[in-house]
């Protein structure tokens, strides 16, 4: 190898430690030592920090290999192999929970040392890009508008985005498990509906959800988006919009539009009795001479009555109007 895997054991039997190290060696990797407890096998990581390591779950002094390797893989980022002579149930279990790159039971099989070796390597340049890439896209997810939660199968929250912390006014040092300790009780129930169908139908759902909170009314854009992960297991992304106050908006407009339908309507029906007074004069007037004129002028005030008669159907059409706004609306007021 033009750059050899740097490696370092941590292995308490010395002759073990000392056929590692040949088998590596043999293997074409560059072996930095053989240290025998996990104390030194932590300041070894810190001075040396190897490409990888290869450490027996049992050591000498208070700490064992899995307490080292968890140590080191917080602390430094280094992908750490378990070698053990046990292969039973509880090792197992104990092992895997400290997040291993790799597993091997003595005695070691050349080939599968190598394989093993390279599939950790693998593994952890795969780790590391997906932790560049979750890092990108959560500074995107802190950049937009929108409340954005990701969440898993049981509703349990796995992120969270800054917004959504503001819009619910969730402290940012809280521990919020789950979707109902964050979201009002009303609006839960309704997103709770679409959630499990995206669960069931794996297809996106975007609403407009109306509810009240300590007294004010909301309204939120929610669009749900599903995010397959393996075979059958799902997160879905919930991305919440306040439209509260553009909602409102459009209301106001709304019911300015109504209220000056409103006073239309009693302009209108002022000028049906305004015209109609004037009217009755005129024709008064008119039957005090048997003038050809006073005809002439009787029977235009009878068509322009006639005008008047077809206003005030029209008036009490616009009383139907008037009392189906202000039922449904509650806008305006019942004119006498």
């Amino acid at each position: 190898m033009s750059n050899p895997v740097k490696v370092l054991v941590v292995e308490d039997e010395f002759v073990t430690g000392l056929e590692i190290r040949a088998r590596l060696e043999d293997l074409g990797y560059e072996v930095l030592g053989v240290v025998d407890t996990g104390e030194e096998a932590i300041k070894k990581a810190e001075s040396l920090l190897p490409d990888i390591m290869i450490m027996d779950i049992t050591l000498r002094g208070k700490m064992s290999g899995i307490e080292s390797a968890d140590i080191i893989r917080k602390k430094f980022t280094i992908p750490v192999i378990f070698l053990t002579a046990h292969s039973d149930d509880n090792t197992v279990e104990k092992a895997i929970q400290s997040e291993p790159f790799g597993y091997l039971i003595k005695p070691i099989d050349e080939r599968a040392l190598h394989t093993t070796i390279q599939m950790a390597l693998y593994k952890y340049a795969m780790d590391k890009e997906l932790i560049k890439s979750e890092k990108r896209y959560r500074a995107i997810a802190e950049q937009v508008d929108n409340a954005i939660i990701v969440l898993n199968q049981d509703l349990s929250i796995a992120f969270l985005n800054t917004h959504a912390k503001k819009i619910f006014q969730i402290p940012e040092s809280s521990k919020t498990r789950h979707l109902d300790e964050i979201i009002p009780e009303e609006l839960s129930i309704q997103v709770k509906e679409d959630l499990n169908k995206v669960f069931e139908e794996n297809h996106s759902i975007k609403k407009t959800h109306h509810f009240s909170h300590d007294h004010n009314e909301f309204w939120f854009d929610c669009s749900i988006i599903p995010v397959s992960l393996d075979i059958g297991v799902f997160q879905v992304i919930l991305l919440l919009h306040d439209v509260t106050e553009m909602i409102k908006m459009e209301k106001e407009i709304e019911k300015k539009g109504i209220v000056q339908i409103e006073h239309n309507m009693e302009q209108f029906q002022i000028l049906n009795d305004r015209i109609r007074n004037p009217l009755a004069i005129i024709i008064a007037a008119a039957s005090l001479s048997d003038s050809k004129q006073s005809d002439e002028i009787t029977n235009q005030v009878m068509v322009i009555d006639e005008l008047v008669s077809q206003l005030d159907r029209g008036w009490v059409q616009s009383e139907v109007v008037r009392k189906f706004l202000l039922r449904h609306y509650g806008h305006g007021k019942e004119i006498d």
